[in-house]
This record gives C-alpha cells, structure tokens and sequence, in this order.
C-alpha cells in the first residue's frame, strides 16, 4: 500500500507486509490497522496496490 502520488511527492513509499488472515477482506482491513498505527496514513487518504492471498495447506 501507499499513499496516491502528489505534485509534491510523484513515487510515494510503498509498504508491504505479510499478514495471516482468513481472507482477503480481513487482511485488507489488518493492513490498514497496523499502517494507520506505524506511519500516519489511513485508508481514506491511502491505497492498496496488489494482495496475493496463500492458501493453507
């Protein structure tokens, strides 16, 4: 995830993390969870660039 480029900041940082959920929707929201307490983004103000979901085995 990252937050949309600006005329200020053309390539914003891109976040990434691995997270263990049952699906995709609860992942997105656990990404948001953890970025919104480790950098001062939200989910209004950010997006999601890809989510590749790993099923159990």
């Amino acid at each position: 995830g990252r937050c949309p480029p600006t005329p200020k900041c053309h390539t914003p940082p891109l976040y990434r993390m691995g997270i263990f959920a049952p699906n995709h929707v609860v992942a997105e929201s656990r990404f948001w969870y953890f970025v919104s307490q480790l950098k001062k983004m939200k989910k209004f103000s950010g997006e999601i660039l890809g989510l590749v979901v790993h099923p159990c085995l």
